[in-house]
């Protein structure tokens, strides 16, 4: 029989008793798990925290602090997973002398608690019946192309070490959000586990995935900004990439994409509302479903910049877009989406690379170009459904819901995806516009 990945995130490990909570599932499953774990809730926050305030970080009182947590879970003192929170005292006091984290070292303590979180479930689950083993990534070697902070895995020499490492016959317990290369360790970037677990899927040929989360899978749009927003059960690989990469934070932007190459099942579960394994809120297959209002959901973020490079004939210069595009990946800055006109080339990229954006814009030196100009404060929201390109009225019913609430829309792209439209507003805007679409696609 083919195994089953299951996945538990932090909000799954909040206390004690949602250990007792995760043992109950894993004992539900007929079949050998790998079972892949998230930091403990708020763990990865804080070693962020000690990271960026590594100059007055107090070491063994944040150490000691972090091994009392850990002990609150299993109830009692345990040595060895003592020692494997102070296994990071050393970086950290060296660290703290330099003055400075290197990137390297950044990505070895900010997955540590994921290593923490393996081992201690380890050993609740042992301690409770639940046969299994602690395996490490560097023990079974999962292969990133060696990217500090947002790494990418090697699918395929990732697959012949698990291969040679997992036993069919055992249960295994697994640190996510990272991996290595050349020895290095290498974090997956935030949400990073829900790609281990898919990763890991790929090299064993697993059945399933399932995920374990304290939300009801996707939904129509995010509660926290639209009310009487509605379940989505069943989703293509292609939407539910989509609406990750655009801002949905139930699923990391790299999840989906090795379950796609080989069409594995992905179910998500909210832990809190469990009823049995059979019972997802969302499924995520190769086709999906197709609803007759085409739109399935709607997301949105607001870590968006555009850098706009202006000009009266840059739309027509060959090569130019390839310039600025090399230019913005020698600086591993990534480029999200571009949209170009006669006069205007916009790069959109991550608010958060805006200020080195600024400084490298500022070296080149291309005639052609007249101004750059940099727009913040805006939100990109993007309205996703299988069909969507394809049945006439779509693009006309969202610009017109969104044009009655008196909003500006400042750009649009369609095309690049068969499954998503997406469009910038103000951010001023933003919940207005949401609520605008939801109203003319789902009601409430």
């Amino acid at each position: 029989m083919k195994r089953c990945v299951v996945k538990f995130g932090g909000s799954n490990l909040k206390s004690r008793n949602d250990l007792f909570k995760i043992l109950e599932v894993a004992r539900m499953y007929r079949q050998n798990l790998i079972v892949v774990v998230s930091a403990a809730y708020g763990v990865t926050n804080q070693l962020i925290d000690a990271v960026s305030k590594i100059g007055e970080l107090d070491v063994d009182g944040f150490l000691n602090s972090l091994y009392e947590k850990y002990r609150s879970f299993l109830g009692k003192d345990d040595e060895e997973l003592k020692s494997r929170v102070f296994e990071i005292k050393n970086v950290l006091l060296g660290s703290k002398l330099l003055g400075e984290v290197p990137l390297q070292i950044q990505d070895f303590i900010v997955s540590h608690g994921e290593r923490c979180s393996s081992l201690m479930l380890t050993k609740f689950f042992i301690e409770n019946g639940f046969s299994c083993e602690e395996a490490l990534p560097e023990q079974f070697g999962l292969i990133t192309d060696g990217r500090f902070g947002n790494a990418t895995v090697d699918l395929e020499l990732s697959r012949e070490n698990a291969l040679k490492f997992f036993k069919k016959d055992k249960n295994y317990v697994v640190p996510g959000f990272y991996g290595l290369h050349d020895g290095r360790l290498t974090i997956l970037g935030r949400g990073g586990s829900d790609y281990t677990a898919t990763c890991l899927a790929y090299c064993l040929d697993a059945e399933r995935v399932d995920l374990y989360k304290d939300v009801s899978g996707f939904m129509t749009c995010d509660p926290k900004h639209v009310e009487s927003v509605k379940p989505v059960r069943h989703l293509s690989y292609d939407e539910a990439a989509e609406l990750s990469y655009f801002g949905a934070k139930i699923l990391h932007h790299a999840t989906v994409e090795p379950l796609r190459k080989k069409g594995i099942p992905l179910y998500i579960f909210n832990i809190n509302q469990f009823r049995s394994i059979d019972e997802p809120d969302t499924i995520i297959t190769a086709n999906g479903s197709t609803t007759e209002d085409i739109v399935k959901s709607i997301s949105f973020t607001d870590d968006i910049a555009v850098v706009q490079f202006k000009g009266s004939n840059v739309g027509r210069v060959p090569g130019l877009l390839g310039q600025i595009a090399s230019t913005f990946g020698s600086e591993n800055i990534n480029i999200k989406s571009v949209v170009t006109s006669q006069t205007s080339i916009n790069v959109l990229i991550s608010r958060q690379d805006l200020e080195r954006s600024k400084k490298i814009v500022s070296k080149l030196s291309i005639p052609e170009v007249e101004q750059i100009d940099f727009k913040t404060d805006i939100s990109l929201i993007a309205t996703v459904g299988n069909g969507l390109l394809q049945k006439h009225g779509i693009a006309a019913r969202i610009f017109s819901a969104v044009s009655k609430e008196q909003i500006n829309v400042q750009m649009i792209s369609a095309g690049a995806s068969e499954v998503t439209m997406y469009f910038i507003v103000n951010i001023t805007d933003r919940d207005k516009a949401l609520r605008a679409i939801h109203r003319e696609f789902f009601g409430g």
